[in-house]
């Protein structure tokens, strides 16, 4: 192998070492369990282990009775990154942490394995894509913003008109009443409705509001 020919493969390990620096920089700034050092590790071990793949056994092409498969060594990064993305996926108490930390692990293999094999432009543009990804959805984007929904069951007192008063109260909150079921009791209605806001509100402030209506004698909110 000449020198021009390493110079060209070394070229494309400092590339994957680049784009596993820009997502892994981002993730690290977010004290993210993978962060800057674990990325570029990652695309340059992807890297690597692609040019090993395509080059590493040249000097054996052409002896009898040796067939070799270039993508097998490929095919071990991806189920070998695998394990290492696991190990950053936290389960508690039913939440899961650290899903995009690891599909981000696996891409930047990806994105490793592409630019050792010399496709440039495809790993650079995926680095991009993972990088845009991840800095753009963090941001509060009121068009990509999906509706929250709660269930609230209400112990109102009788009133002909107390259910109505509730209702525009809400409406007042920008919170939609979607669905409502009314129970009446010798000392209360029971109402049960499902509530819908376009905006981020979290339970203390939906509490608050129902706090704040005096017709309300007891609630739950689900």
């Amino acid at each position: 192998m000449t020198v021009a020919t390493q110079f060209d493969l070394i070229l494309r390990v400092l590339i994957a070492g680049c784009c596993g620096f820009a997502i892994g920089y981002e993730r690290d700034a977010r004290a993210k369990t993978a962060g800057l050092r674990t990325h570029i590790i990652i695309a340059v071990g992807a890297a690597l282990m692609m040019i090993v793949s395509k080059y590493g056994f040249m000097d054996l092409l052409g002896n009898k009775g040796i067939s070799l498969d270039p993508s097998r060594i490929a095919a071990q990064i991806v189920s070998g990154i695998g394990f290492i993305g696991a190990g950053t996926i936290i389960v508690k108490h039913e939440d899961v942490n650290g899903l995009t930390t690891a599909t981000g692990l696996w891409t930047t293999a990806g994105v490793g394995m592409a630019i050792g094999a010399r496709m440039y432009i495809v790993g650079i543009i995926s680095a991009l894509l993972v990088l845009g990804t991840q800095v753009m959805l963090h941001r509060n984007l009121s068009w990509l913003r999906l509706p929250t929904t709660n269930e609230v069951r209400l112990q109102v007192k009788p009133g002909k008109h107390n259910i109505s008063i509730i209702q525009n109260k809400l409406q007042d909150q920008n919170i939609e009443v979607t669905s409502m079921h009314v129970r009446k009791t010798d000392t209360a209605d029971v109402v049960h409705m499902a509530i819908q806001s376009s905006e981020t509100v979290d339970m203390a402030k939906l509490t608050a509001v129902f706090e704040a209506i005096p017709e309300i004698i007891d609630m739950e909110i689900y």
